[in-house]
């Protein structure tokens, strides 16, 4: 049977394509980590459609196959290894935006832990798949003697006025903070920040139905810088904003000229209050008029009964 060979290696060729995509790296990952020497850090890798396959962990200056398939495979006790399905806060990473069609299928976050960090540790660190050929995602571990910076969010103005129907711009910036100065390789490392806006208790969407809202963010080294633009304000617009970034937070106050607006004592706007008020009392007169119309027509009806009888 001459056909059968081609036949084979045609099958060979589809049934792959048919079982759907292959193992893959999620693309948000966060590959640099700061530590402080002494404590612990979790680097995380999230692999998409693993199915039979396994993930190793390799450290790149000695080639150290760390763990394999869930085994560890060094003599160092400050080493270990788990995985678990990724959960929302994996997937939208760090309060970013939320990932979209590349977590479709079965996601897992494969996690090398070092305990008890020394300076030693910084470097680089592989996630490999044994696919043919090998998939490898690269993670930097840096690791410093100093405490661990924290971060700072300020506003550039934090009372800022606006016309009626005009445009007002809030700008905030967030920065790391450290008593010592931070290397640049040290500052790279860090999580980005970013920074998210509210008006009152709710948060800002750029795509919501009101319009008119732009966020522009600049981003350096330690440092972010957000502007939040509002076009065509009204007096909904006017009251208290928080930027924040990585549990950080400050607050501005926007002032809508040429809206009828009362601030109450707590700064809160009470626009919205008062006109459903005026809308209760407008409502008032209207209701009286119906209870008298309504009870007419019962007199009414009910004189035209006795005439009936009569």
């Amino acid at each position: 049977m001459v056909w059968a060979a081609p036949l084979v290696q045609l099958m060979l060729l589809v049934l792959p394509s048919l079982a759907g995509p292959g193992p893959g790296f999620s693309s948000r990952q966060r590959t640099a980590v700061v530590a402080r020497a002494g404590d612990s850090a979790a680097l995380r890798c999230s692999v998409l459609r693993l199915h039979d396959r396994a993930v190793s962990w390799i450290r790149s200056n000695d080639l150290q196959i760390l763990t394999h398939a869930g085994v560890v495979f060094t003599a160092d006790s400050r080493v270990s290894c788990s995985d678990a399905a990724a959960d929302h806060s994996e997937k939208m990473l760090d309060d970013d935006t939320a990932a979209s069609q590349e977590w479709e299928g079965p996601v897992k976050v494969h996690t090398l832990r070092l305990e008890r960090l020394r300076l030693s540790d910084s470097g680089r660190y592989e996630c490999q798949i044994n696919t043919e050929p090998k998939m490898s995602l690269f993670f930097n571990l840096t690791v410093i003697d100093t405490e661990l910076p924290t971060v700072q969010v300020s506003a550039a103005v934090r009372d800022v006025r606006g016309a009626l129907g005009g445009v007002a711009q809030l700008t905030c910036e967030a920065r790391y903070v450290s008593w010592g100065e931070l290397s640049s390789d040290t500052l790279a490392a860090l999580p980005p920040l970013r920074v998210h806006w509210q008006h009152e208790e709710y948060a800002l969407d750029t795509q919501s139905s009101r319009g008119g809202i732009s966020l522009e963010t600049e981003r350096w080294p330690g440092r972010s810088v957000s502007r939040l633009t509002l076009a065509q304000l009204s007096a909904s617009d006017a009251g208290r904003y928080m930027c924040a970034a990585h549990g950080a937070s400050a607050h501005l106050h926007l002032h809508v000229d040429g809206a009828d607006i009362t601030e109450g004592a707590g700064g809160g706007v009470e626009w919205m209050q008062r006109d459903q008020a005026v809308a209760r009392v407008s409502s008032a007169p209207r209701q009286r008029r119906h209870h008298a119309l309504a009870l007419s027509l019962t007199l009414a009806l009910s004189y035209a009964g006795s005439l009936a009888v009569t």
